[in-house]
């Protein structure tokens, strides 16, 4: 309508501030224009407006008529103003009042059609106006919607889809997501409803006070436990314990790591464990009849009815979770929305502990009965009803303790247990209104939730093993838990006469012959353990198989028991009667004790068995068990039956040849009375025509004119005990008891004109007989021998060398008496000193010891060691080689004169000595001789009745008595402190009796076959190295003895320990002698003797040395094939030696005569 112009051409106001066109002054001045204006020289429609609607309404006037064209401009613009306001009151009223809008407009209205997958019943269309307002949402779900009969026509279609794990969901026909609450409606649209595959939702409350809720999707086929990553750690409350995880939907216990099948609100229950941690509640003031508050709505699931996870409660019902319920049905279904609650007491269980309300949860938007509605139903959301349980502590609790009140008998024992005590708990009225089981530590769970007052335990069920106890009464207390300690005695048997033995053949307490019923030891073993059924089974069908039955004496303790928990040794008195007292035990573990302190045995199983029998009877093979059974209510059993046990006497038989003396003329029809020493029975065996006489039932039966004694076809018994009672004949037994008889040959027409023969027999084998052989008086000489082997090791520069000395019997009997001596001939000569040696295992010692003698330069020497001297001497002279031989003749030759001043200065000091050491000893070894006899543990010889030593110990000293022959022992010299200038000359190894095939080495071992045995050089070769030691000492000993006895442990021989004195080790040559022997002794006269010798003769430089003077003087001798020289060499040799034998003669002639 208006052009625009510039300021200098069309401008409507001058600078003067006039109108262009009517030239009429503006109130306003130019300057004062908009600051846009006054810039770029323009004008706005609202500077013309300011123009006419500023100016004074003259000069309005006046401008209106001269300017007609702008009054209808004017005109004009309030027309349009009034007309736009007019169309927005129009659609104002349109909004408010739709329908008069659409008469206003004259259109058709808006309709939504509803289709859902899979329904084939018809749905309402929603119609603009009636059912929705255009623009808005619809606020309905067809989900929840109820026909005019009221039903659900989706309810079930949508819980079918939903439990195969489908989810409806809505989209127009645009293929937009719809929401029936949130989307709204601008135009007619079919929204269409299809099942998808969803997760289903699991809401979990921890209910601890401290843990927020967490809502996890699971999908379908999947556990919890793989949708979340990981199992829920145990949640914690104070003053209570956690019970398990609820699914709500049916209260069972969640399974994190099955599929989940359904939606559902999972939440922790506990119970209250600690009262004291926990308010106490009064049920009569401090439980309130409603509450309210607020809560938390999540998940919803199914449809007839809806389902909600419902958690989150405050106030009153705190800690509460579940599922609830649709409680407005037609309304839709809220969801993960805060809500309101309203609750209201339902009931209070004092016993339980549990307050239950309902409670009414309104959401916002929540729906009314009476509110407005639309086809699909109400218009809002449901409302919840949901049920809360509330743990409240009303009372107290009661815990039981079961204890022993004797632990010594129970404790431990698998027989008692304090487990499965049963207890009634009783409230004032008599009503049980608990029941309390103790486990394996006797501890019971904890009650129920009991209201304060006084309550009567009563035991129902002893736990086993236990007799019952009293009952007692005991109050419970409001926020506390009562403990209480119950004991009870444990059963046990008391036993009086354990056992009772008797004589087997007579039935009496009295034995046969010298047997004794006392003395008899039994193991009595317990275990705490009862035989299973299969056991007493295999019992019984072992003794079926053996033809017998089964009875208590033939059971067996299986041997998967191990060993006994206790055993006890326990012997039988004169009377042969066990019992279980102080007075018969031997030995073994303590006594179980009652609460009484007598001796019981506890509940199990116990096994008798004879360990020991007594003297002259058979040991008894079977084991007696019987079996310690818990048994009515009282502390004692009577489980204990006395045992009698039949014992066996030994018996054995007597048989002999009877010989003219002299002569192999056999004797007839000869009686001999054979008589009891214990109880003078006595009965007559009679020789046959073969002067055979035998008491064997084989011979002639026991039962064949029993003890007639007239002729050889008369059998013989003997079965009177000292009572007289008699035992019944038995051939298949031997005729004589244990015992010792007495054999008397009675004079006869066979044996007229000889001297009969008496003697003693004993009869303590069991079905043995006793071959006398010929009885003729004709003594027995038996032949005795034995053996020595005497190996030496090489002597080497440091001057320490061992010996070792083997020594046997060969005998083919025992001998009374053994003896080794070593006469040490070159420490006699004052060349090497013994320092150490280790006793010899022998085998075959009767007692197991022996004795080590010893003798000094300063002892007086026998005449027959003197002797024995002389004799070594001269085979040492005449086995010395050419070479020794001429260093003698050389040596006596220039030192005759010194030596015979110095051999009488020697014997001067030597007599001296001699006559010192003797007035000093003389005491001593005369007590060590008497006292120090290896033979007088020997058994009774009849040739040797005192047990009498032949071997001549005088001028001996005691080394070491009484040392076991099954190992070695080693003696060290210095030990004896012997006197100084004073060493060891000869060694003795005393032994007693010893067996047949007695040695310190294997009668098979092939040593003794060695063709060196007897030589002078049997040596040890490469046993060990003794330059690499230093001296003799408990170290270097071992490794001697390490390698000489290696693995040898039933045999080892004696080792010496010598070392060469300086004077020797100056020497150029070397000649040690040392010679043993043995003696061996039976019956006073057998006698035989051993003997075997050594020398060291190695040189003292070493052969691969070129100091040597031998290898020297072998480099200059000419060789093998120079044969003429050869014969020279021999012949100057041969020539010397002679020479040298007899200068040696005669030199040896002068010092005898001297």
């Amino acid at each position: 309508m208006f052009t625009k112009k510039t300021a200098d051409s069309n401008s409507v106001f001058s600078a003067a501030g006039l109108c262009s066109t009517c030239s009429t002054a503006s109130s306003r001045p130019a300057k004062d224009s908009p600051p846009e204006v006054l810039r770029s020289g323009k004008r706005t429609e609202a500077l013309r407006v300011t123009c006419l609607g500023k100016r004074p309404k003259v000069l309005r006037s006046a401008c209106l008529d001269k300017h007609p064209n702008v009054g209808l401009a004017f005109v004009f613009r309030y027309a349009a103003i009034g007309l736009a306001l007019l169309l927005v009151c129009l659609c104002a009223l349109s909004l408010m009042y739709p329908q008069s809008t659409y008469a206003v407009q004259g259109s058709d209205p808006l309709t939504v059609t509803v289709e859902v997958e899979g329904f084939q019943g018809s749905l309402p269309t929603l119609i603009e106006g009636s059912d929705f307002t255009k623009g808005q949402a619809i606020q309905a779900d067809p989900r929840y919607m109820v026909d005019s009969q009221g039903n659900q026509p989706l309810a079930s279609l949508i819980e079918e889809k939903e439990s195969q794990g489908f989810q409806l969901v809505w989209k127009t026909d645009a293929g937009d997501n719809f929401d029936w609450f949130t989307t709204p409606i601008t135009q007619s649209t079919t929204v269409k409803g299809s099942f998808v595959e969803a997760d289903y939702i699991v809401r979990v409350s921890f209910n601890d006070e401290k843990t927020e809720d967490i809502e996890v999707a699971v999908p379908k086929g999947s556990s919890f436990e793989e949708a979340y990553g990981k199992t829920l750690s145990t949640p914690s409350k104070q003053g209570y314990t956690f019970i398990r995880w609820v699914n709500s939907s049916d209260n069972s216990t969640f399974d994190f790591s099955a599929p989940v099948e359904a939606s559902t609100t999972i939440y922790a229950l506990y119970s209250i464990s600690e009262p004291d941690q926990v308010v106490t509640v009064d049920a009569d003031f401090d439980v309130p009849e409603t509450a309210s508050g607020k809560c938390y709505i999540g998940a919803t699931w199914s449809v007839h009815p809806a389902q909600f996870s419902i958690s989150g409660f405050t106030g009153e019902l705190e800690g509460c979770s579940g599922t609830g319920s649709c409680s407005l049905p037609s309304a839709a279904a809220p969801s993960y929305t805060w809500a309101d609650y309203n609750a209201t007491l339902v009931s209070v269980d004092v016993n339980a502990g549990i307050v239950t309300y309902d409670v009414t949860i309104t959401p916002p938007g929540a729906a009314s009965p009476n509110g407005p509605r639309n086809s699909l139903g109400l218009i809002g959301y449901q409302t919840v009803y949901f049920q809360a349980k509330v743990q409240k502590n009303f009372g107290g609790y009661l815990e039981l303790k079961k204890v022993s009140e004797n632990p010594s008998l129970s404790e431990g024992n698998s027989t008692y247990s304090l487990e499965g005590a049963i207890f009634g708990v009783y409230d004032k009225n008599g009503n049980r209104v608990a029941q309390l089981q103790t486990d394996e530590n006797g501890q019971s769970q904890r009650s129920p939730l009991l209201p304060v007052g006084t309550y009567t335990i009563k035991e129902e069920q002893a736990p086993v093993g236990f007799a019952n106890t009293a009952d007692r009464s005991i109050p419970i207390h409001a926020g506390s838990v009562t403990q209480s300690t119950i004991s009870n005695i444990p059963q046990s048997c008391l036993i009086d006469l354990a056992l009772q033995k008797v004589d087997a053949e007579t039935k009496a307490s009295s034995p046969l012959g010298s047997a004794t019923l006392g003395g008899a030891q039994f193991q009595v073993s317990y275990y705490d353990r009862y035989l299973t059924v299969p056991q007493l089974v295999q019992n019984t069908l072992t003794a079926f198989m053996d033809g017998e039955e089964a009875q208590s004496n033939q059971l067996s303790i299986p041997q998967s028991w191990g060993n006994p928990v206790r055993s006890w040794i326990f012997e039988t008195d004169e009377e042969g009667k066990i019992h279980f007292s102080k007075n018969y035990f031997v030995e073994g573990d303590d006594f179980y004790y009652d609460h009484e302190g007598s001796i019981v045995l506890p509940l199990g199983t116990v096994e008798i068995k004879e360990i020991k029998a007594p003297e002259g009877y058979l040991p008894v093979e079977n084991t007696f068990v019987v079996s310690l059974n818990e048994s009515g209510t009282e502390p004692h059993i009577e489980n204990w039956e006395v045992f009698e046990i039949s014992e066996q006497v030994k018996r054995g038989d007597l048989a002999f040849s009877k010989t003219r003396q002299g002569s192999m003329e056999r004797l007839a029809s000869v009686p001999f009375r054979i008589t009891s020493k214990t109880t003078g029975e006595s009965h007559v065996l009679v020789t046959d025509e073969n002067g055979m006489a035998s008491t064997e039932s084989s011979w002639t039966p026991h039962s064949q004119n029993t003890n007639k004694g007239t002729s050889a076809d008369d059998g013989i018994w003997f079965g009177q005990d000292a009572l007289g009672t008699q035992a019944p004949v038995d051939d298949n037994l031997s005729a004589l008891p244990y015992d010792t008889y007495t054999v008397e040959e009675l004079p006869c027409s066979a044996n007229e004109g000889m001297v009969p023969v008496a003697f003693e027999i004993t009869i303590s084998r069991d079905k043995t007989t006793l071959d006398l052989g010929t009885v003729d008086n004709k003594p027995y000489t038996p032949e005795i021998k034995g053996e020595i082997d005497k190996r030496q090791t090489l002597f080497k520069a440091n001057g320490l060398f061992t010996y070792t000395i083997d020594y046997r019997s060969t005998s083919s009997t025992w001998a009374d008496e053994f003896t080794t001596t070593d006469f040490l001939t070159c420490s006699k000569e004052d060349q090497a000193h013994l320092e150490a040696l280790t006793t010899p295992i022998s085998s075959g010692d009767y007692d197991g010891k022996m004795n080590v003698w010893y003798q000094t330069n300063m002892t007086n020497t026998p005449a027959q060691e003197e002797i024995q001297d002389a004799e070594n001497n001269e085979q040492k002279e005449s086995e010395t080689t050419e070479q020794v031989q001429e260093s003698e003749i050389v040596q006596e030759s220039e030192s005759a004169q010194e030596s015979e001043t110095a051999i009488a200065q020697e014997s001067g000091t030597a007599n001296a000595q001699e006559s010192e050491s003797t007035q000093g000893n003389e005491t001593a070894i005369a007590q060590e001789n008497e006292t120090a006899n290896a033979c007088s543990t020997n058994p009774y010889n009849p040739d040797n009745p005192n047990n009498e030593r032949m071997y001549n110990f005088e001028n001996w000293r005691l080394w070491s008595q009484d040392l076991s022959t099954q190992e070695s022992t080693t003696l060290f010299v210095e030990d004896l402190q012997l006197k100084e200038g004073e060493y060891i000359t000869a060694l003795a190894f005393e032994h007693g009796r010893v067996e047949e095939g007695f040695g310190t080495l294997s009668q098979e071992d092939g040593q003794w076959d060695r063709r060196e045995r007897y030589e002078n050089n049997d040596t040890l070769e490469n046993t060990f190295d003794s330059t690499e030691l230093s001296s003799w000492n408990n170290e270097t000993c071992s490794q001697v003895l390490d390698a000489l006895y290696q693995e040898k442990t039933v045999y080892a021989p004696a080792v010496l320990f010598m070392k060469a004195t300086d004077e020797m080790l100056q020497s150029e040559d070397i000649e040690l002698w040392n010679d043993a022997r043995i003696d061996i002794y039976r019956n006073l006269e057998l006698h035989d003797e051993d003997k075997d010798s050594v020398v060291q003769t190695t040189v003292q430089y070493p052969t691969d040395t070129t100091d040597n003077p031998i290898e020297k003087l072998l480099t200059t001798l000419p060789k093998t094939e120079d044969l003429g020289f050869g014969i020279v060499v021999s012949l100057i040799a041969i020539g010397t030696l002679a020479g040298a034998i007899v200068v040696s003669i005669k030199i040896r002639n002068g010092k005898s005569q001297r």
